[in-house]
């Protein structure tokens, strides 16, 4: 996963978060969910309901696995089974993964914030229209 690693590299050391208090905080937060296609785990998706936005922390999926239409199929998954009823989605991306975000923009998720120190944008969806 090309992007995982240095994105959360740069987004603790931001934070001011230790690796070890992350991976607390990943077990602590919001569900965590694996995805598998061929029975081989193809990524996961990790998610945080917040009043009425449900945030997705992360969706990543393998390299072998990307193209395949993957992250479509997540998100619709998300948003039909797993938004525990949300209004609103929101997703953050990092600036260099151009293909996640033109995904997340073909799926009705419109830019927010961009946090320019990390690289970072998040995007929303309305799931009330």
């Amino acid at each position: 996963m090309r992007y995982t690693s240095n994105y959360l590299q740069d987004a603790m050391s931001t934070l001011g978060v230790t690796i070890e208090e992350f991976r607390e905080l990943f077990k602590k937060r919001g569900k965590v969910y694996a995805v598998y296609l061929y029975e081989q785990v193809a990524g996961f998706f990790w998610t945080e309901k917040r009043d009425e936005v449900l945030h997705i922390h992360a969706l990543t999926i393998e390299d072998e696995f990307q193209g395949k239409g993957l992250g479509k199929r997540i998100l619709q998954e998300i948003e039909s089974q797993y938004n525990e009823g949300a209004k609103v989605l929101e997703i953050g991306v990092h600036l260099s993964n151009v293909r996640a975000m033109k995904l997340y923009e073909n799926f009705g998720f419109v830019k927010i914030k961009e946090f320019s120190d990390i690289g970072f944008i998040v995007m929303r969806k309305d799931l009330t229209n």
